[in-house]
């Protein structure tokens, strides 16, 4: 999987960020980026990505939550670096990696990876 650089969103704008949601699916927590968007619904993340920067095709991968193995997070002292996450996919060996602006609260996010997790 890539490194993202995400922006947080209102999970209330996620709709406009898709057409892969289902009817009556919850979006706890959205991000976006420059190729893409990553999704945590009550069900699955779904992560919607341009495979090119020249091309206007997307690839959107979903995983329910039981594809989740593990997660870690790594701040920085202070506000001055990049907030990461890294989570664990199914059997793929390297972790979607998304790194957040200084500042950007991932807390409530791992919460809510803690929650699925347990």
């Amino acid at each position: 999987m890539r490194i993202l650089d995400v922006d947080e969103t209102a999970p209330r704008d996620a709709g406009d960020l898709t057409e892969h949601l289902i009817a009556g699916e919850e979006v706890r927590a959205a991000f976006v980026s420059a190729t893409g968007s990553v999704l945590f619904t009550d069900g699955r993340i779904l992560l919607a990505q341009r495979e090119h920067l020249l091309e206007e095709r997307m690839e959107t991968s979903s995983y329910p939550w039981r594809e989740v193995r593990r997660f870690s997070l790594q701040e920085s002292i202070g506000t001055k670096g990049f907030v990461q996450l890294r989570i664990w996919l199914g059997e793929d060996e390297h972790p979607l990696h998304l790194r957040a602006r200084p500042g950007t609260d991932l807390r409530p996010l791992q919460r809510l990876l803690a929650e699925k997790l347990g």
